[in-house]
């Protein structure tokens, strides 16, 4: 058990979530300065930041010989709403948009329509809140399945509902593949060259744990469990299986929001609800995880895209 785990609330009753991973591989870095700035703006939005949000955050937006340190993260934890990754994605898109000049078009997307556009209306309320975002906001475009925030100076946050042909022709700087359980090569074809022209891209996968369908986020995860990636930052909550799925210690590595917005009581009403596997895999983020070269790169391998960054080639 970390140290987190074991932080209580003044009456010493509650437990409270692990706020470091179970699972942790970070690429070298030489400056963490933008991900501070970015904790710091999401404070501007009076978006409150976990301890464990911090961490992914400056984490993803390390720097290593003035590019990003990762060109993939990963983040995986347990029902993300409720432990709080939405919030994560949100200050990461306030940032790219107010923060970092170079990130020109951000796209978000998401298995589901609902879920994309739950996004984005969650950020358009943070950016209309402050007025200091709102002053720089050129158009919001709010057309079912074209929702955009689009600034004066011409960056573009974009959301999407994926699709074989969702992120095509769209040269992004940025892009964030919610509910990333469910995404397929055919989808991971139409948005992974949208990168490739530009001088500094970045992907963040985040998801709960996955299925035997998970095949682009089983080869994300299989790189991130052996380590020594440098192009990858990756960062889950799970419990391993030989935990005991009644405990709350277990509880606790996987849900960083457990005493926090997640109540010990819920999980437990949760565990009889659900069967053993479902509960496994929905709250504890023990997945069924795909193998074979699921921990292989599909198109462009991970020493190929590595020594053409450095050289400040384009693929």
């Amino acid at each position: 058990m970390t140290i987190s785990a074991l932080m209580s609330s003044p009456s010493g009753a509650a437990l409270l979530g692990d706020q470091e991973p179970r699972v942790c591989s970070l690429p070298p870095f030489d400056s963490d300065r933008s991900g501070h700035r970015a904790v710091a703006l999401a404070g501007e939005a009076r978006l409150k930041l976990d301890p464990w949000q911090r961490l992914v955050l400056e984490s993803g937006l390390r720097r290593r010989g003035g590019k990003w340190a990762a060109f993939e993260v990963g983040l995986i934890v347990a029902r993300q709403l409720r432990n709080g990754k939405g919030t994560v994605l949100e200050a990461l898109e306030l940032a790219a948009l107010f923060l970092f000049p170079d990130v020109r078009l951000i796209l978000h997307s998401a298995h589901e329509f609902k879920t994309s556009q739950e996004a984005f209306l969650r950020v358009r309320t943070l950016i209309e809140d402050n007025p200091d975002f709102d002053a720089q906001v050129s158009r919001i475009r709010t057309a079912a399945g074209a929702e955009a925030v689009e600034l004066k100076d011409g960056k573009r946050l974009r959301f999407e509902a994926r699709s074989s042909g969702s992120g095509r022709g769209f040269t992004s700087d940025l892009v964030i593949l919610d509910e990333a359980y469910k995404l397929g090569d055919q989808e991971m074809a139409a948005l992974l060259p949208t990168l490739s022209a530009r001088p500094d891209p970045q992907v963040w996968y985040t998801s709960t744990a996955g299925d035997q369908d998970s095949i682009q986020l089983g080869r994300v995860r299989a790189r991130g469990v052996a380590g020594g990636d440098r192009s990858l930052a990756f960062l889950e909550w799970s419990a391993e299986e030989s935990d005991d799925p009644a405990a709350e210690v277990t509880w606790a590595r996987a849900n960083p929001g457990l005493g926090i917005r997640i109540a010990p009581e819920y999980i437990e009403r949760e565990m009889a609800a659900l069967g053993p596997e479902a509960f496994a895999r929905e709250r504890l983020s023990i997945g069924d995880w795909p193998v074979g070269d699921a921990g292989q790169w599909s198109t462009i391998s991970a020493d190929a895209w590595g020594a053409c960054s450095a050289q400040g080639l384009r693929l």
